[in-house]
């Protein structure tokens, strides 16, 4: 007879065990209390793990204990320049967020930015404030770190570039690899960092010199954790991919619309044509084709190149170079809508009526062969009248006056239509870094909007969120895009920026809702505080990410929305196209959300890193361009205000910088929160965001990738709110004394091209 096998002591019976002792416990006694027989021994401790990793239990030193026992939790340490941190606590399910624990220097044991600790809370204020102290280092965050090497006679080691992590990493003999004193390198955790020794470590490759931007991109992108170059294995599968010809037979459920008027629109540089419109007139409407390159079919799932893909989540766009989701000549070739070549697409033809509102949707696969390649300049100007730029596309642009025309009216309506329903709409100009042959910038602009950027942008979200209504209706988990409305506290601060910039600010339950926002966007168009109000707006808001069942998202005002247009450099896109896939084959099965919902995870974290890399080598760029203008005068105005000095945006270059304190040596400077100001004491001087000033550039860090100036003019003595409060506030608070610091000498300025991007990401 087949002996039954023992069972494994389940969840919630270890919970009620550790929550019983009221101690931390080590596995063997668990294993002891529990009479766990041997046979099930590894299963068990598989799971103690595993509960310890979803937050049910907290690990510390080996021993587990239940969240909040004896003060004891577990969540990620949040490292800062000066050596001290805070611990966010993991939130368990059902209760609510524990405040974060502030950890002082000495008693950090070791703990690293990133990492996952067990803490245990030793005072709580009176105000409720937390401290306490690292007990165990659970996971860590870091295997490599990015940094600077340092030599002093047989002396070397490394500083982290990373603001928050303040460790040294001190090198072993003959463990630099050649690498020269003062370059970028990626180096090696071989021992973590103890209170009484630095960590240890060896380099695994340089960069180049700092200041160098090609040095600067990589030594960016080995930060975050990006790979430029593709596996072996990957572009050893790439080989075996083509793209249909011209008598390729046609497989079964694939249509022929080669003969369809479709064509792409892109930056003039764009490096993948992964989307195509077409327009078609019907009886009291229209029918808009949006033609998505068909990823799906040639990154088979499970395969290398599929694997990579989801590692990578997403292409990863710098000033100077892309990083792509996909292998380049899939990129680049196979899955490209190029202008006269027959590529396979994921269609969908979405029915308008002659205000706009859908009527119908339906999704084909199809072949089709782009009738032209547009860049936004040449499609912009065939709709505004005027003179194409470019004289290649000059002919084929004027050709399609007419769709262009017919989309562009139809995306007025949609965009209109949006409004309606809740969208917010505020202009948020983003920067493009404009650089030379060398890849030296040259200058920092505002990235164009056109006419033609609308017109996609509005059929892009119309196709998108007509995909995600799709998806919702069939029912099953997929790949949505999110985004929550902001919380109660958030908004209450951006009430009390807009009343102390003497702005009606409209009520909490309004600003819930999409409309609430834009009546403070509308309030503030053409203003001087626009662009600061919008940023404090948008601060206000929770960040977008990807589920895997349908919600709102609050800034598009949709109910349900997806990502479903960009499946070469999202990997968002390409699940929601297998899902597609499936529907359309009549596939019952639905897919599990859990672990699809661990995807959305990992993607909307890699999204953000994404964006974390861009921003760094944006920075760095401004600040490398900036610092041929040091001793040069500019306008501006104050786009934040801090205790430690203001900063100052200016307003004919999209670069900000700070003035401190101690550099404002006409009087002393004190901070008022309340004011989002700091207001001078003797003379009544103040400066508020969004006041007009005028600064002289002082100097560039490129390291911190921080610009400083000198102030030269502006600040009022008109005060919101009662003067008499006001000046009580800043003789209550500290002053700051001036400090100069020597300037670098200015540089040639260059002229040049412009580097690449992409559009805003929803």
């Amino acid at each position: 007879m087949k002996r039954k096998p023992e069972a494994i002591p389940d969840e919630k019976k270890i919970l009620r065990l550790i929550a019983k002792e009221g101690r931390p416990m080590a596995v063997r006694e668990l294993v002891r209390l529990l009479e766990a027989p041997a046979a099930v021994r590894p299963a068990l401790r598989k799971r103690l793990r595993a509960m310890a990793e979803e937050g049910a239990l907290v690990r510390v030193r080996g021993r587990y204990s239940t969240p909040g026992s004896l003060s004891i939790y577990q969540g990620v340490f949040r490292g800062h320049a000066q050596g001290y941190g805070f611990v966010a606590p993991g939130r368990v399910e059902g209760e609510e967020k524990s405040p974060d624990i502030m950890i002082k220097k000495t008693r950090t044991r070791g703990a690293m930015d990133g990492d996952l600790v067990s803490a245990r809370v030793e005072k709580v204020h009176p105000d409720g404030r937390r401290e306490g102290t690292v007990l165990d280092v659970v996971e860590r965050a870091h295997e490599t770190l990015v940094g600077r090497l340092c030599v002093e006679g047989r002396s070397a080691w490394v500083e982290p570039q990373a603001d928050r992590i303040p460790h040294l990493v001190v090198l072993g003999a003959g463990s630099r690899e050649g690498a020269r004193r003062g370059e970028w390198v990626e180096v090696e955790i071989t021992r973590y960092p103890t209170q009484k020794e630095p960590a240890g470590g060896r380099v695994l490759r340089s960069f180049g010199y700092p200041e160098d931007p090609a040095a600067e991109g990589r030594m960016v992108l080995a930060k975050h954790g990006i790979r430029e170059d593709f596996p072996k294995k990957v572009l050893e599968e790439e080989k075996g991919i083509f793209p249909p010809g011209e008598d390729t037979p046609f497989p079964e459920g694939v249509e022929d619309l080669r003969d369809l008027c479709a064509f792409t629109i892109d930056p003039f540089d764009a490096r993948d044509r992964d989307d195509a419109v077409s327009i078609e007139k019907l009886k009291g409407g229209h029918r808009l084709g949006v033609h998505i390159a068909d990823v799906g079919h040639y990154v088979k799932e499970g395969g290398a190149i599929d694997k990579e893909a989801r590692d990578r989540g997403t292409s990863v766009y710098l000033p100077d170079r892309a990083v792509p989701m996909l292998p380049p000549r899939l990129t680049g070739e196979v899955c490209s809508l190029r202008e006269g070549a027959v590529r396979r697409t994921l269609s969908a033809f979405i029915d308008f009526d002659r205000y706009g509102n859908r009527t119908g949707m339906r999704l084909t696969y199809a072949r089709i062969r782009s009738r032209a390649s547009l860049t936004y300049r040449g499609a912009a100007a065939v709709l505004e009248g005027g003179e194409v730029p470019h004289e290649s596309e000059a002919e084929s642009a004027r050709a399609l006056e007419e769709p262009l025309g017919q989309l562009s009216a139809l995306a007025e309506k949609l965009h209109s239509e949006r409004m309606k329903r809740g969208s917010l709409d505020f202009d948020l100009p983003e920067a493009q870094v404009l650089l030379d042959e060398e890849g030296m910038p040259t200058g920092i602009e505002r990235a164009p909007r056109t006419s033609a950027h609308r017109l996609i942008e509005e059929c892009m979200l119309a196709a998108n969120r007509a995909v995600a209504e799709y998806l919702a209706e069939a029912g099953g988990a997929s790949v949505f895009r999110i985004h929550e409305p902001p919380a109660e506290e958030n908004l209450e601060g951006l009430r009390a920026i807009l009343s102390k910039l003497g702005l009606k600010a409209p009520r909490l339950e309004a600003l819930k809702r999409p409309g609430g926002f834009q009546e403070v966007f509308d309030a503030v168009r053409g203003s001087d505080v626009e662009r600061y109000v919008n940023f404090a707006a948008l601060r206000s808001m929770k960040l977008a990410r990807y589920e895997a069942a349908p919600a709102l998202h609050f800034g598009l005002g949709f109910e349900r929305y997806t990502h479903f247009t960009s499946p070469i450099r999202r990997y968002a896109d390409l699940c929601v196209h297998r899902r597609l896939g499936r529907l359309m084959r009549g596939e019952k099965r639905k897919p599990q959300a859990k672990p699809l919902a661990g995807l959305c995870g990992d993607i909307s974290e890699r999204d953000r890193v994404a964006e974390a890399a861009s921003r760094e080598m944006v920075d760095f760029m401004k600040a490398l361009y900036m610092r041929d203008k040091v001793g040069e005068r500019f306008r501006g105005h104050v786009s934040g205000v801090a205790n430690f000095g203001i900063f100052v945006e200016l307003g004919d270059v999209y670069v900000e910088g700070m003035v401190p304190l101690e550099f404002m040596t006409d009087d002393y400077y004190a901070f008022i929160p309340e004011e989002h100001a700091v207001y001078g004491r003797r003379t009544g001087r103040r400066f508020r965001l969004g006041d007009p000033v005028t600064v002289r550039v002082e100097g560039v860090d490129l390291a911190s990738r921080r610009v400083t100036f000198q102030l030269m003019a502006g600040g009022t003595r008109e005060l919101v709110g009662e003067a008499a409060e006001s000046r009580r506030a800043a003789n209550l608070a500290g002053t700051r004394r001036p400090r100069r610091e020597k300037s670098p000498a200015p540089r040639r300025k260059k002229r040049g091209k412009a580097a690449p991007g992409r559009g805003r990401r929803r």
